[in-house]
């Protein structure tokens, strides 16, 4: 099911994972000096969504909700492991047993208190809890579940239900967990391009320049996929690292602009994602960019042409309008 929105919508979603985001592959010894960064770009980034009313989803790895943990011999007992064939020792064999004040690359409760803190209100979702890779064959249905529940239950201690779930590398699996864990909606990937999933240096330039160029498909429909709302992305807001740098961030505003004005003319979704630490990789002229984007999306809003939900806010508009299917 396809439904037709009133208006266009402009989705903003936020993969918050600091060092989680590179367990999996271990490369998170390699940006220790972006994860720094990356508070003072969050500070910033959530200004601009205050001055500009701009709603996001921000996808939290449940991990970065808690203050400290780890006081037994098994680091999180309660998780099933996952069993990927390149993975040595235990799944959490690097994740320090400490607090936010010593690790802060781990826990997050500050950048949190932030987000929730924000002038204009941000839904905190999901991103499980320990950056698992859902789709892989060595994620089994029972890890998923385990990441899931420790989620739900982290959230509860801020007062949090989430609703919004975002799968780490939009590897998408287990959807009949969400829905049993009171989910509503969750983000797809609209990238069906070859080039783009080719691995290498090939798959990253072909990756760079489609984020980059204003080529269609910049928008697409929300669907009802196994009692859950898919609301795919259709653009990332490029980073600056590598390569990626020589790519002119007017490029990054270009592509928004087309796939916000063809939102507002098909009443269909603009879903811009990104993670903060991308930020980290130039703040000044990427920031910059973000709020050219930001004015835009205020600007149609304004006019009534442009909603600005999160993703929370949409499913619940979703369930509303189609009654019973839910």
């Amino acid at each position: 099911m396809e439904p037709k929105l009133s208006k266009g919508a402009f989705l903003l979603s936020l993969d918050t994972e600091l060092a989680w985001g590179g367990l999996h592959n271990g490369k998170y010894r390699e940006r220790v000096d972006l994860f720094e960064a990356t508070r003072s770009a969050v500070a910033r980034l959530l200004s601009l969504l205050g001055e500009y009313e701009i709603h996001a989803t921000w996808a939290v790895v449940g991990h970065l909700l808690l203050r400290g943990c780890c006081q037994g011999a098994v680091k999180h007992p309660e998780l099933v492991r996952p069993d990927y064939p390149w993975l040595r020792g235990d799944w959490l064999d690097p994740v320090p047993c400490s607090e936010e004040g010593a690790d802060p690359l781990w826990y997050a409760p500050d950048m949190v208190e932030s987000i929730l803190s924000c002038a204009a209100e941000q839904e905190i979702g999901c991103h499980t809890f320990s950056h698992v890779i859902a789709g892989h064959p060595g994620c089994s249905r029972q890890c998923f579940e385990s990441e899931v529940r420790a989620c739900v239950d982290a959230a509860r201690g801020w007062g949090l239900k989430l609703t919004s779930f975002v799968f780490p590398r939009n590897s998408v699996a287990h959807l009949d967990v969400l829905r049993e864990q009171g989910f509503r909606a969750f983000r797809g990937s609209s990238d069906n391009g070859v080039l783009t999933k080719l691995p290498g240096p090939v798959g990253r330039v072909a990756r760079g320049i489609k984020w980059v160029v204003p080529q269609p498909p910049l928008t697409a429909s929300p669907e009802y996929r196994d009692g859950l709302w898919c609301l795919p992305d259709t653009s990332f807001y490029l980073h600056r690292e590598g390569g990626a740098g020589l790519l002119p961030v007017a490029g990054r505003v270009l592509r928004a602009a087309r796939g916000l004005h063809e939102a507002a003319r098909d009443q269909n979704l603009f879903h811009l994602y990104l993670h903060p630490f991308n930020l980290a990789t130039d703040p000044d002229p990427l920031l910059e960019g973000l709020e050219k984007i930001f004015r835009m999306v205020a600007s149609k809003r304004d006019r009534g042409i442009l909603d600005n939900p999160t993703m929370g806010e949409l499913a619940h508009r979703l369930d509303a309008g189609v009654g019973s299917v839910a």
